[in-house]
């Protein structure tokens, strides 16, 4: 009788936790998919997730990496650059039975049909010529340039081992790592043109090759005739190994909202298809429009320092911020906070962030996304300086909705001189200039 009592209790606990008032149903739980992350591809506010974080196998959508930074090198300069087959690019994968174009040691190979076929043709042999590419050097080279990448943007549980994703015990990411590449190669000049490429793409005969290549997309929920089509998708890059199983990333939009969604080690083909539908089905459902979050007023003073002197405080406050909120969420459900350096050293762009956090509840996972907070004072603190100078400097002009003339001590200088050459070591990205045109 007990026994019953206890059973009864249970199924009436569920049935009044279904009807408690704005009570959603909870992010998707895949069974035959091991991870997945759905983010905003606007902020990179993480939506819905299932093991995000975990270190898998990427198999080729490591080429999203790749192509980004081949993109970033060539600054939408595609044409008239040629690329030269290297006898690594084509023997590194030998005994591999990997995807590739046929390409030929001393084949020379523009640009564009070299990332086209990375792209559609899932081409590892093109890969290896764009890591050389992005390098200026080897393949090795490149895959140093990935990860150096991966330190910049502040992954945690990302290392490459090679620019096409055959799988290695070294080589792994994880499905909010792979999120946030994406965001950052669709910046990339010319890349989401590549990523959303649907027509086929012809690759003329090279100096080496008389054949005609021809690239299709190859991700069937893309594809207007196939029973997977998913219309929001706009984007995509898929991937295979047998240790891998099935990977996938896209870019999706429905109604104004853009989202990416990586699953990753898929059992079957089928199962990505069906997942990548369910997830992309009920976030859009979910989340079907933007939340204008005011700016809430929260304020602190930084110290401002030039050449090692203090100059004065700046104010740094929320700016507001625009966010994806499930439906029956509202901006009093996300909470700001500031995040600030010790100082702000005058040259240096500081990292001061406001960082809005979501209290999801059952409705949205609880997240967090920082934007760049706003910063006042700045002006009226180096114009309180601008009588500290000596017979070595120099003005300088600071636009501050207008052009105002400030004339600075040498310490003050010397900060900016520093942030110049710091800002283009960092452009540079220890990476050498390309030697293959």
């Amino acid at each position: 009788m007990k026994k019953q009592i206890a059973v009864l209790c249970a199924v009436l606990l569920c049935l009044l936790t279904a009807f408690v008032p704005g009570a959603a149903a909870a992010a998707p739980a895949l069974t035959t998919t091991e991870a997945y992350c759905i983010m905003d591809a606007d902020t990179g506010l993480v939506l819905e997730q299932q093991n995000m974080d975990e270190e898998l196998h990427p198999a080729s959508i490591t080429k999203v990496m790749t192509l980004g930074l081949a993109c970033e090198k060539a600054q939408g300069q595609w044409e008239d650059v040629k690329l030269t087959v290297s006898h690594e690019d084509v023997y590194s994968l030998a005994g591999t039975d990997s995807s590739h174009i046929a390409l030929q040691e001393e084949e020379e190979v523009p640009l564009t049909d070299a990332l086209y076929a990375t792209m559609m043709a899932s081409a590892n042999d093109g890969a290896n010529l764009l890591a050389e590419y992005f390098s200026g050097g080897t393949i090795a080279d490149g895959v140093a340039a990935m990860n150096a990448q991966v330190k910049e943007l502040g992954l945690q549980h990302t290392h490459f081992a090679n620019p096409h994703g055959i799988s290695d015990e070294d080589h792994y990411t994880s499905c909010y790592d792979m999120a946030q590449i994406l965001r950052w190669a669709l910046t990339q000049p010319g890349f989401e043109t590549l990523f959303t490429r649907n027509e086929m793409y012809t690759m003329a005969p090279t100096n080496v090759q008389p054949v005609t290549r021809y690239f299709h997309q190859q991700d069937k929920m893309r594809v207007a005739s196939s029973r997977f089509y998913i219309p929001a998708i706009l984007g995509s890059k898929i991937g295979y190994t047998n240790i891998a199983r099935y990977s996938y990333v896209c870019l999706a939009e429905q109604n104004g909202v853009r989202l990416i969604c990586v699953t990753m080690q898929s059992n079957m083909k089928t199962d990505k298809y069906n997942d990548v539908r369910t997830l992309l089905d009920h976030a859009f459902a979910t989340f079907t429009g933007y939340t204008e979050i005011p700016a809430q007023g929260v304020t602190a003073q930084l110290e401002v320092v030039g050449g090692g002197d203090a100059m004065g405080t700046v104010t740094v406050s929320d700016p507001g911020v625009r966010l994806l909120l499930a439906n029956g969420l509202t901006a009093e459900n996300v909470s700001v906070s500031l995040e600030l350096p010790e100082r702000y050293i005058l040259g240096v762009d500081p990292e001061a962030y406001a960082v809005y956090t979501i209290q999801g509840g059952g409705l949205q996972e609880s997240a967090s996304v920082r934007v760049k907070a706003k910063i006042e004072g700045l002006e009226e603190v180096v114009a309180a300086n601008a009588d500290v100078s000596l017979p070595a400097s120099r003005s300088l002009k600071k636009t501050a909705g207008g052009l105002i003339a400030i004339s600075l001590g040498s310490t003050v200088l010397a900060a900016v001189v520093v942030f110049a050459v710091i800002r283009l070591q960092a452009k540079k990205k220890k990476r050498k200039p390309g030697s293959k045109h």
